[in-house]
């Protein structure tokens, strides 16, 4: 087995989304984190991505980690398809490429066809079934993703996923064998998101964090909260339904605030004030933001749909119910109105989060996965 230590890895970000989209989402730190923690036991790391030379400046925050900036000033989809020439020098040495997301892991698939190298393609949530389930139906662009999708899987040494539903999924769906699939679920810096004492919760505030778009089904969460005596939201992110969700509360005279993207470091205070963190999506892959709300010991709802119930336990971890307006409305209030049941969910939630998804256990699985494929 080759050893960790000399192993030099460079990771293929996603196609559109650069250093600085992150920085602007405030998550980079999050996303990186666990690249930080790993770099003391390889040999390098690098990151290649489709943001121009002024990607450098975030060089500090990386820790070490080397940046491979687009500095042609190119396309994001041209430069993913030339990127595998442009850096042919930092690709061939390399030890082992990896794959951000499924968007774009074609230029990772190209540089293992021109240098050989094992390949490692992970997927956070299921791309080509999200595009079908955006659309309602397989349209012409969702057949293309979808074959650039399995494209990506059949040309991976080792496929990672962050559930076992989507194990399933990939080993089913691509043809792979199983020993080809493992499960590295998102993780949560726990130092970070954890309790502490004395934090006044808000009663009846109500928390959702991610992003503003037509999957997470706010629409049916302010329809909710607006029929919960008491009950008071804020929306933390930014997307295409902001205006329109923003509307929608000054009509029906909603108390919602919408707070816009927050810096990741800067949540913690926020989910420990909330009464309940809400997670009505229609779909997810596997919710960072919802495990972040568990860590810090928040009791959370959520919709039982692909992704969420990969995470809450029922009546143990969390609540679970329907995505229609009336059925969140419900389980929101009968959690709104048990501050017993609300602390006894919020400390199970911790403890299961720290367990199952902490950055020490991730680092120990990615760490395995990389020695695996380097041998």
């Amino acid at each position: 087995m080759v050893k960790a230590e000399i192993i030099h890895l460079v990771l293929f970000l996603t196609r559109a989304v650069p250093l600085r989209r992150w920085d602007e989402l405030g998550t980079l730190d999050r996303e990186v984190a666990l690249y930080r923690r790993l770099l003391p036991h390889l040999g390098s790391i690098s990151v290649l991505t489709c943001g121009g030379p002024a990607e450098q400046a975030y060089a500090d925050r990386l820790g070490g980690i080397r940046i491979l900036p687009n500095r042609w000033g190119l396309g994001a989809n041209t430069f993913s398809l030339l990127a595998p020439f442009l850096y042919r020098r930092e690709l061939r040495a390399a030890t082992v490429y990896k794959t951000n997301q499924l968007d774009g892991a074609w230029t990772a698939v190209l540089a293992k066809k021109l240098y050989g190298r094992p390949l490692i393609v992970r997927a956070g949530y299921p791309w080509s079934l999200n595009t079908r389930r955006a659309a309602g139906r397989l349209t012409l662009k969702g057949r293309l993703i979808a074959a650039l999708e399995r494209w990506a899987w059949r040309n991976a040494d080792k496929a990672v996923v962050t559930t076992e539903s989507l194990r399933q999924h990939v080993i089913t769906w691509a043809g792979l064998p199983p020993d080809r699939v493992t499960v590295v679920p998102n993780y949560v810096d726990t130092d970070l998101f954890r309790p502490l004492p004395d934090v006044d919760v808000e009663p009846g505030h109500v928390v959702f964090v991610g992003r503003l778009a037509p999957e997470k089904n706010l629409a049916a969460l302010l329809e909710a909260v607006r029929r919960v005596p008491g009950a008071r939201l804020t929306l933390v992110g930014d997307g295409p339904l902001r205006a329109e969700l923003e509307a929608q509360a000054r009509a029906h005279g909603i108390p919602a605030g919408f707070r816009g993207s927050v810096p990741n470091p800067d949540l913690p205070a926020l989910l420990r004030r909330a009464a309940v963190f809400a997670q009505p999506s229609l779909y997810e892959g596997h919710p960072k933001s919802l495990l972040e709300a568990m860590a810090c010991g928040c009791a959370v709802l959520g919709t039982d749909v692909p992704g969420i119930r990969d995470v809450i336990r029922d009546g143990e971890t969390g609540v679970l119910c329907q995505t229609a307006p009336d059925e969140i409305a419900a389980a929101l209030g009968a959690l709104l109105a048990d501050e017993e049941r609300r602390q006894r969910l919020g400390r199970a939630a911790r403890e299961f989060v720290v367990e199952q998804f902490s950055l020490d256990r991730a680092v120990e699985q990615e760490l395995a996965v990389l020695a695996g494929v380097s041998q």
